[in-house]
């Protein structure tokens, strides 16, 4: 059994919706707090939290599950977590999912809406998961809500305990809270002096320029057209921005190998090479896509398919061994179990965390799941999974989130999806950015808000959009430039901005014996250069990390050569 450490029901610090949401109460009524619905409830003591937990068993209906009614208004959205352990499987199958949801019905029409929290994929029995999510409620007159908890086949008992319901709260500061959590959790403070017995020239001034900030800011590239020589501007832009890459699909099994046994290293290799030359950090997307392999793949199963993957993965991992920061191991595991059906082993993707581990034990390894954040039908899903595997000592290094949002944008619900993700205790990437269904004068503000919300944001690390140029881009509704010379448009030119110079630190300063300056900068590397009446002599690098830096200008001899010690403190 699996435990995380342990957390009060309250997911926000807001109030509690749920009547007896810690199962302490045995004594279940409909009347008062929890019911079943075509079936049987029972207290039990194997509990997650506390004493005292809720089983529900022999269940005559699929519909069969554990309700509650609760008191929510229309038009509010709101979040639901869970622990559920399932007790047995449904005859002939050796897994199974559990949902949520709410069900409200119109006061006019005595009409019921059922609407979903999320499903949890992949549970295994005697193991306690985690279920829920959000959901908007219907903006019509109410006349009754309950909350519902089932898993997918009737013939399944199971335990409920440490529920919370509570409501989400619109982001009515925004963005001024936004940029106050960028300016705490993104920036550190710098203090720069000249030594007390420095020779002074007049004149002086010291220069502090960020050159790679310490989030990734990164985008999807096509990896043919970034080393052809006809797309300078593709180029351009790209280099201009960006401080991390991925590669758009030339790293996928069915684009490295669509024929068994001929490989095409060279496609992805000569544009990560040429990244890696330029300074730029390079993911790997990615070694196994559940619902995408290669044609002949889809015909093997048991033994046959194992070694296939096996093959696989030491020809990928081994091959790009050293130039990779990341790999997504299993890419949407969540939604498609075309692999792990054909294999019949339920803990595949385990597995493959483990082998690639093994051949290269310094890159990190990621899950990378969709429908967490634009919708809600997997977010707690992946936090459930993220949770499992750290538990099971799999060697999984963070949770890459996609983000492919559609007009209109709920900005407080992703971020309550963000913190839900977040409880899982790992880094965060944005691994697929893009928007899309906004109208062209409404994109630059789009792109501006959500780049926003995601930098201010403390669990995440990252952020790579899924391509920029509309000519080299799977999704081009989404692109910064356009034409066949990569014109930037107008929410590419805000873009820009953000990263280059509202997020970026370049400052100037005089200074004098015995003063301090003081800076406040984004974290990440730095030249700091040292000017005479304009003219620099002396140009030293440096690092602002999270505990600060204190930089020491130490000038002696003459005035033309000064010295410079660094104490660092990252």
């Amino acid at each position: 059994m699996w435990i995380i450490c342990l957390l009060i029901p309250s997911v926000w610090g807001g109030t509690e919706l749920l009547k007896n949401a810690d199962f302490e109460n045995p004594h279940f009524s409909s009347s008062t707090d929890w019911y079943v619905m075509s079936g049987t409830i029972s207290a039990t003591s194997d509990a997650y939290h506390g004493h005292t937990a809720a089983k529900i068993s022999k269940r005559y209906h699929d519909y069969g599950a554990l309700d509650q009614y609760v008191t929510v208004k229309k038009g509010h959205r709101y979040f639901f977590r869970a622990y559920v352990k399932i007790l047995n499987y449904a005859s002939g199958k050796d897994h199974e999912s559990v949902s949520s949801g709410i069900a409200v019905k119109e006061r006019s029409s005595g009409k019921t809406h059922y609407l979903g929290f999320g499903t949890t994929p992949h549970v295994q029995k005697n193991q306690w998961h985690i279920i829920g999510g959000d959901a908007k409620i219907t903006n019509v007159d109410i006349s009754e809500a309950r909350i519902y908890i089932r898993p997918s086949d009737q013939s399944v008992d199971f335990i409920v305990d440490y529920a919370s319901l509570q409501e989400v709260s619109p982001l009515s500061a925004f963005p001024g809270d936004a940029n106050k959590r960028i300016d705490s959790y993104r920036k550190g403070d710098l203090t720069i002096r000249l030594d007390d017995h420095s020779v002074e020239p007049s004149g002086l001034t010291v220069e502090v320029q960020e050159t790679s900030g310490l989030f990734a800011f990164g985008s999807a590239v096509n990896a043919g057209a970034f080393v052809d020589p006809r797309f300078k501007g593709y180029r351009d832009y790209f280099y201009k921005n960006f401080n991390w890459a991925v590669i758009e699909n030339d790293l996928k099994w069915t684009n490295m190998e669509p024929q068994r046994g001929h490989i095409d290293y060279n496609t992805a290799m000569n544009a990560i090479n040429a990244l890696l030359h330029n300074g730029i950090k390079v993911r790997g997307h990615n070694i196994f896509w559940e619902s995408n392999s290669p044609s002949w793949v889809d015909k093997l199963s048991g033994q046959a398919l194992r070694q296939a993957m096996e093959k696989r993965m030491n020809d990928v991992v081994g091959h790009y061994k050293g130039k990779l920061q990341h790999w997504d191991v299993d890419n949407e595991a969540l939604s498609g179990d075309t692999l792990v059906r054909h294999s019949g082993d339920q803990n595949l993707t385990m597995w493959m965390f483990r082998e690639v581990h093994k051949i290269d034990p310094n890159v990190k390894l990621f899950l990378n799941d969709h429908e967490i954040v634009n919708y809600n039908a997997h977010t707690v899903a992946l936090e459930d999974q993220a949770v499992y595997f750290k538990a099971a000592g799999v060697p999984v290094s963070g949770i890459g989130i996609q983000s492919h949002v559609h007009h209109p944008i709920d900005l407080a619900a992703i971020w309550a999806r963000l913190d839900e993700v977040a409880r899982a205790g790992l880094p965060i990437w944005i691994t697929e950015m893009t928007i899309e269904g906004v109208p062209e004068k409404d994109k630059p503000q789009m792109f501006d808000d959500l780049l926003r919300l995601y930098f201010s944001h403390p669990s995440v690390q990252g952020l790579l959009l899924w391509g920029f140029w509309s000519q080299r881009m799977s999704r081009p509704e989404s692109a910064l430039c356009t034409g066949s010379d990569c014109t930037v448009n107008d929410t590419g030119r805000r873009v820009s901005h953000l990263l280059q110079t509202e997020w970026k630190t370049h400052e100037t300063h005089t200074i004098h014996k015995g003063q301090t300056v003081r800076i406040r900068g984004f974290k990440g590397s730095y030249v700091l250069r040292v000017k005479h009446n304009g003219h620099a002599i002396h140009e030293e690098n440096f690092y602002l990390g999270y505990k600060g830096t204190d930089l020491k200008v130490s000038l002696t001899g003459s005035n033309s050569s000064p010295h410079v010690n660094q104490i660092l403190v990252g």
